[in-house]
């Protein structure tokens, strides 16, 4: 059984990849090309066209900070570390 390893492929490919199809006006062509699916061309297409310079963020991108947000298990997690400081009884003071 032949196992295929998943492909990362980085903003300056995509964005060259899109210019190529572009060109072509054959995104099944530029696909080939590039030795890519052709629906995953077109996806690319799609969110550059929907989102422009905010495509592709990647993973190594800060959040923004609306998205910084904690969850709520950090949230709880955070409450009950402030509570039980302040539960602590001085065992020295008795």
């Amino acid at each position: 059984m032949l196992i295929k390893t998943k492909r990362y492929y980085n903003k300056k490919f995509k964005l060259q990849s899109i210019a190529m199809a572009e060109e072509r006006e054959n995104v099944a062509q530029a696909a080939r090309e590039l030795d890519i699916r052709s629906d995953m061309l077109k996806r690319w297409i799609r969110e550059y066209n929907k989102k422009k310079v905010d495509s592709f963020k990647g993973t190594g991108n800060l959040p923004k900070p609306q998205d910084r947000k904690l969850s709520k298990k950090q949230r709880l997690k955070k409450a009950v570390h402030i509570f039980s400081k302040n539960d602590r009884i001085d065992t020295d003071s008795l």
